[in-house]
């Protein structure tokens, strides 16, 4: 998408204060505005836990844009959510530095799955709901490489302790899928899904 194509809708809002995911649209020219909703994450978590991974992700991203939307009922919401998942077990954002070294610990040497689900709502309706899975090789860390990895990185609020934008893909020996979406959203598919919902100007 050239600089002059640009995506114009009435009123646009990424319902997340995640910095990358909002780098991710400015770097494709779309004009927004950023809510972070006010959602209980731990709660809704753990009430979905049953559900497979693929309607975690889903079901996390459309709460908070269902949230946002409910008060913003004329502007169209993007909600996105990641999940790292491996051997089953969910690793959700670290906090600080002694939970990341263990999440790595744990992710060296295996491959593990990220769950980058996305969404638009309107009036607190879902118009479209998508999730994209990349499967991730790590490379075999040492409990000090991970630490030197976690002191320059700080990834202590990224799913799965990495920070795959910035040192972070230096920790993988393979990746299969988008690298938008292990970045936290999913462009493409979005993209398609405003040219199918007349959201765009220019395609």
């Amino acid at each position: 998408m050239s600089s002059q194509d640009k995506i114009s809708t009435e009123s646009f809002i990424l319902a997340s204060g995640s910095e990358i995911r909002k780098k991710i649209l400015l770097d494709q020219n779309i004009n927004f505005s950023v809510i972070k909703p006010d959602l209980d994450e731990e709660k809704l978590k753990s009430s979905i836990k049953k559900l497979s991974f693929k309607q975690q992700a889903i079901s996390l991203a459309c709460a908070k844009a269902k949230e946002v939307s409910e008060k913003h009922c004329n502007s169209y919401v993007v909600g996105a959510d990641t999940m790292c998942v491996c051997d089953k077990k969910v690793f959700n954002k670290p906090g600080n530095l002694v939970n990341a070294i263990n999440t790595l610990l744990f992710l060296s040497g295996k491959k593990h799955f990220l769950y980058s689900g996305s969404c638009i709502y309107l009036k607190g309706k879902s118009l479209w709901t998508h999730c994209e899975i990349v499967s991730l090789k790590m490379k075999n860390l040492s409990k000090e490489e991970i630490i030197s990895y976690l002191e320059k990185d700080q990834p202590f609020e990224c799913s799965g302790s990495y920070r795959y934008e910035s040192l972070g893909a230096d920790l993988f020996s393979s990746v299969l899928g988008s690298e938008f979406a292990i970045q936290g959203l999913a462009i493409s598919p979005l993209l398609k899904a405003f040219k199918d919902l007349g959201l765009d100007s220019k395609y």
